[in-house]
Parts: structure tokens; sequence; C-alpha cells
């Protein structure tokens, strides 16, 4: 797995909010340093980002959706102290994760919330702000998010949450299970829960923001 440093970290790509918003903060826009881990699955299944405390919380789910290797055919909900934000929807009590931004929620380091995609599966995300940092140059702020470190493939959509997929595990492992070839079958022949490569992962984000997906 490659180290990355932050302050050899150069953009591909640029994202601008409007400047007129950033002024009326009052605040100069930063950088979050994120990690996020998925819980209840052992080994554990992590990602470390860099994202603009200006991204919405409905970004970074696109962000998640990416590094996390999902397919964004499910609901959401970030969960950040007694709060609650979703994609707007008429039957949602929820706040507005559109137009919700992360420097809105005043986040430091040591903060934590929760990401959850999939109320079937359930899958629960625990994210913690490891830093926060100043754009690189107040001439040219760095609006995009990177990858910056991972471990280990993300579960298949529709794994059937933790559990599930803790039972996916053991019968891909041995050959003998009576699910063995079902299962490998279904995840297909290059499935790896072992492996996953941060340098094509943080290509595709860089894409994907490039292209206006983020």
């Amino acid at each position: 797995m490659r180290n990355v440093k932050l302050h050899k970290m150069q953009s591909r790509t640029k994202i601008r909010p409007s400047n007129q918003r950033v002024r009326r903060q009052g605040r100069k826009p930063a950088q979050l340093l994120l990690r996020i881990t998925m819980a209840e699955i052992v080994p554990p299944i992590w990602r470390l980002i860099r994202v603009p405390d200006q991204f919405t919380l409905h970004q970074l789910h696109r962000v998640l959706q990416i590094v996390f290797s999902r397919l964004d055919y499910h609901l959401y909900e970030f969960q950040f102290e007694s709060r609650h934000f979703e994609a707007p929807d008429p039957e949602s009590e929820a706040e507005d994760a559109t137009a919700t931004r992360l420097a809105d929620l005043a986040l430091s380091p040591g903060s934590q919330f929760t990401y959850v995609y999939d109320f079937g599966d359930g899958w629960e995300h625990h994210i913690a702000v490891e830093a926060v940092f100043p754009m690189p140059s107040e001439n040219g702020p760095d609006w995009s998010p990177r990858l910056l470190d991972g471990e280990r493939a993300a579960p298949p959509e529709d794994a059937g949450g933790s559990l599930g997929f803790m039972d996916m595990m053991e019968a891909l492992k041995d050959q003998s299970h009576p699910r063995h070839e079902e299962i490998r079958n279904w995840v297909g022949s290059t499935y790896d829960p072992g492996k996953f490569d941060a340098w094509a992962v943080d290509h595709a984000l860089a894409l994907a923001v490039a292209w206006g997906a983020v």
C-alpha cells in the first residue's frame, strides 16, 4: 500500500464553489482529512480521503460511493450528533444533505459522524476527522477530493450487511463449502476481498470529478 505525503499532493481537477458563498462564511475554506471505516467487519475495511469542507454531504456521499466501489442505487443517511441528513425526498424527515456543507458542521480533529448506505443491508461507516488543513495556496485553492490510502475491497452490493458479508467470506475461502461455487459465480472471478488498488480508485475519483459526477 502506498504512502502518500499530503504536502506533495497536487490537484488534477478544480471544483470551485461560489466565491460569494465562501465570503459569507467569514472563514477561509479548508481541507478535511477523513478516515472512514466500515463497522462490524474484520479485518477492517477503511479509506483515507481528503475533501474540501465546502463539499455538501451529498457530494461526500458520492465520493464514498466511488472509494468503496458502490453503485449508488440505495438510499443513504449521515448522522451527526442528534442530526440526520438524507437526499431530498418528500417522505424523509431528515435534513437536506444537498444543502448542508461539511463546513456547516464545524468539524475539527477528533470529530466523528456516521454514514449509512442501503437501509436494507445497513452498511454503517464510521467517519473520523483526523486533521483540518488550510488550502495549499490562497491563489489556487485545491477543491478536488482525493483518495490517499485504504485497505481491502469493499463488500459487493446486496451482500446482506456485515453478517452476510462475513458468511460470504467464509464460503469464498473454503472450496469445500457448499456455497463456494455459487458465491464465486455471483461476485465474479476477479473479486478478491484482500486487494485494494488505491491508485486506480483515486484515478477513478479524479475522472468522476472532472466529468461533473461528484
